[in-house]
């Protein structure tokens, strides 16, 4: 609160607590005796688009939910997210069968969960209270161990309300068919990915939600979880869609000092052979923030950086000089091809099979001989697993 730009943080906390108000999220009352009281702090972050401007100041209130005593706050926790292989087969396939895909966000998500467990959390900060006093929460809240899931419990539920049907293979797909045509949902915590073929079917569908949940219409998906997507036709008559994370890049290279350096031409060296060690040369906490930085992007849109991380994600107990040297060649290598993406290419043809490529280098491991094997799926040219 004392930056430049305090006034728009200032914003965001009021509109944080006016949704708190909205929802009917908690109740003043006397803090009760022999009951364990939570706290919550402000977190703060500015949401770039896609061309890395500030799009937003963004308030939460979080709660510290690693004070909570299970079978008193909590009971079940887990939740599934969308898989990133189910977004990138979702996606060839909206490029090959000209799916419309647009995106929606749903305004603190986690507020609609309704509360099985009875927490009390202190008062945030900048709020008037009186002594004593505490908030009863009757809606999820973020930072609660139980948030994800029941925010996931009360959609699934809504949408199933609206003819949606939960797939088996992915519990955060749904689909439904609308005149004979597919209508596919895939959610991502508060990010939603609408395909369909028929603009009219989104558009209904977009009414719906809007009536059951607070959301926030971005039009055509262009910019998601830091990945651009891009859709071309082409003077073949073939159709490319990309997605990409040069921005993400250049924010991972820039977090670790890696904006300046010297490119490279592959991520690993050749016949890199890296030793395992009982006691760390150098700070572990850094080796794992960069192998971390590392793995959301191999995970998002770039394979061609699995086999390096997969092998320097071994050392992250006992890293050494050796290998944080490797760990900043994959960044030399990411400064050279930080432009590059997945593409999908596809034509009017119906063969939309999947190629599958396997291979293991059958002990190749020369500290351990253990064997290392990989494969690849790719659809319409891109790899999609």
């Amino acid at each position: 609160m004392s930056r430049n730009d305090a006034v728009y943080w200032k914003k965001a906390c009021t509109e944080e607590l006016e949704a708190f108000v909205k929802q009917e999220l908690f109740s003043t009352v006397l803090k009760p005796v022999g009951r364990k009281v939570i706290g919550c702090k402000w977190v703060f972050k500015t949401k770039l688009n896609e061309d890395g401007q500030v799009e937003r100041y963004k308030a939460r209130l979080v709660a510290q939910g690693f004070s909570q005593i299970p079978g008193i706050d909590f009971n079940e926790t887990f939740v599934s997210v969308t898989c990133h292989q189910t977004l990138r087969t979702l996606l060839a396939l909206a490029n090959r069968y000209r799916w419309y895909i647009h995106q929606m966000d749903v305004k603190s998500a986690f507020l609609n969960g309704d509360l099985e467990n009875e927490i009390f959390m202190r008062i945030p900060p900048g709020v008037e209270t009186k002594e004593g006093q505490v908030w009863l929460l009757h809606k999820a809240l973020y930072g609660l161990k139980q948030a994800s899931r029941e925010w996931y419990l009360k959609l699934k539920e809504q949408l199933e309300k609206l003819g949606f049907k939960r797939s088996d293979a992915d519990h955060r797909v749904f689909t439904k068919i609308i005149d004979g045509k597919l209508f596919v949902i895939a959610v991502y915590v508060d990010n939603f990915l609408l395909f369909s073929s028929n603009i009219s079917h989104i558009r209904t569908v977009k009414e719906d939600l809007k009536r059951r949940f607070e959301m926030k219409d971005l039009g055509e998906a262009k910019w998601i979880l830091q990945m651009k997507i891009e859709r071309t036709d082409m003077d073949d008559g073939m159709r490319k869609l990309t997605i990409s994370q040069e921005q993400y890049i250049e924010t991972i290279l820039e977090r670790h000092g890696m904006a300046d350096c010297k490119p490279a031409k592959t991520p690993m060296a050749a016949n890199l052979q890296l030793p395992m060690l009982t006691e760390a040369e150098i700070d572990i906490t850094e080796y794992q923030r960069c192998i971390g930085s590392l793995m959301y992007l191999m995970i998002c849109t770039r394979p061609d950086i699995a086999y390096s991380v997969g092998v320097l994600s071994r050392h992250v107990a006992c890293p050494g000089r050796t290998h944080i040297q490797a760990v900043k060649h994959v960044f030399q290598y990411l400064r050279r091809t930080s432009h590059y993406g997945l593409e999908f290419r596809a034509n009017n043809s119906n063969d939309a099979s999947p190629i599958v490529y396997v291979d293991s280098d059958w002990g190749g491991d020369c500290m351990d001989r253990k064997s290392i094997s990989g494969f690849a799926v790719l659809l319409d040219g891109g790899a999609i697993s």
